[in-house]
């Protein structure tokens, strides 16, 4: 005898949920619970997040890097050139995270809440924060 799963059981009337759809989700009465089915979904809030959290961090540090350099003739790329590695960085990690979690959830057959996403987006903005250590480090 053979089974043979088509789909995942997505409730009828499905909507996906606007954008951060971020819930509490401990005795809250005024939202309803945001989950979501399609990959597609799944992929495009990792990628928001992940080009979030890392423009934010690619940016305050060219920040801080331009303003360290400001007496140097062309400190403003400094800024450009953090930025658009943080945007290229964002994209990519945002793509392949988005997608590796979206096939594991569907194929496991489960709903993902909003949350996963931004804790995905967060773990790797907090890996790039102690990788820069080390380099840091090995520079000096």
């Amino acid at each position: 005898m053979r089974t043979f799963i088509s789909s995942i059981e997505i409730p009828v009337g499905y909507v996906t949920p606007k954008f951060p759809s971020l819930y509490w989700p401990i005795s809250n009465k005024s939202y309803s619970l945001a989950f979501l089915y399609d990959i597609v979904d799944i992929w495009k809030f990792t990628l928001y997040w992940c080009l979030i959290f890392n423009g934010a961090f690619y940016g305050a540090t060219g920040l801080l890097a331009t303003l360290t350099h400001r007496k140097q003739p062309r400190s403003i790329m400094i800024l450009a050139i953090y930025i658009t590695y943080g945007g290229v960085q964002g994209f990519v990690v945002g793509t392949v995270m988005g997608f590796l979690i979206g096939a594991i959830y569907n194929s496991g057959l489960f709903a993902m809440s909003t949350w996963i996403p931004i804790c995905c987006a967060i773990t790797q903005i907090l890996y790039e924060v102690v990788k820069s250590y080390s380099t840091v480090g090995s520079i000096m």
